[in-house]
């Protein structure tokens, strides 16, 4: 995968720097140390200095928290546009997740000094920096609050659209995740997972092409996501 540039970028409208002319982006490029990483390479580690930002330009990643038997629970599914990592007032804060690129993927990371100066100079960034934080903020509630008060089935469902939102296919996404990793998704076992997707396979709302899950039904989808009855 060759890195992006800035100008050709196809999801700069979805960043902090969407409203700088052209001629500010080498500024941002200064700020910045933009990699590319392959699908499984981890992009940081839980317990590392919380000293920077991650903006991910193109690609998935996967934030997740590995318990002490080594467990991974995952937490999110990162695209395009989203803002990754911590900022710190206190020096010796680390890391509370851990991210690792799902697919060919490539992030511009900012450590706090450079950000401070390049956001002092564009303040616009700062905004939009805080309304991509407080968006993620926002959905991290909301994952609390499905755990909360809906059922494994609505989990499931719920997480299916936000797969299904976020992916070029739309309605008929091909959902590339196993059913390990969407147990970890919502808080349940493997053997759950299987049995939900029977379920759901059984009422025609998804169906298999080869080994993809890919969404048949979108309508049905959304009202199994809306019911927030606790499953016994």
């Amino acid at each position: 995968m060759r890195k992006i540039q800035c100008e050709t970028c196809p999801v700069r409208n979805q960043g902090i720097i969407c409203d700088l002319p052209l001629d500010a982006l080498d500024d941002f490029r200064a700020a910045s140390s933009p990699a590319v990483y392959r699908p499984r390479q981890v992009v940081f580690s839980e317990g590392n200095p919380a000293s920077g930002l991650f903006l991910v330009c193109h690609g998935s990643v996967k934030l997740y928290h590995a318990d002490r038997f080594g467990r991974e629970h995952i937490l999110e599914i990162a695209g395009p546009g989203a803002v990754l990592g911590e900022l710190s007032l206190d020096e010796d804060q680390t890391l509370s997740v851990s991210a690792e690129s799902l697919t060919d993927a490539q992030l511009s990371y900012l450590p706090r000094e450079r950000l401070e100066k390049f956001l002092e100079k564009y303040p616009g960034a700062g905004m939009r920096l805080i309304a991509a934080l407080s968006s993620e903020l926002a959905s991290a509630r909301r994952k609390a609050r499905d755990l909360a008060l809906k059922g494994a089935e609505s989990r499931l469902a719920t997480l299916l659209l936000d797969l299904a939102r976020t992916s070029p296919d739309g309605a008929r996404a091909h959902i590339r995740f196993t059913r390990r990793e969407l147990g970890e998704m919502i808080g349940v076992s493997t053997e759950t997972v299987i049995r939900l997707l029977t379920k759901l396979r059984q009422k025609r709302v998804i169906r298999m092409d080869r080994r993809e899950l890919v969404i048949a039904d979108l309508e049905r989808l959304k009202q199994v996501a809306t019911h927030d009855d606790i499953a016994a």
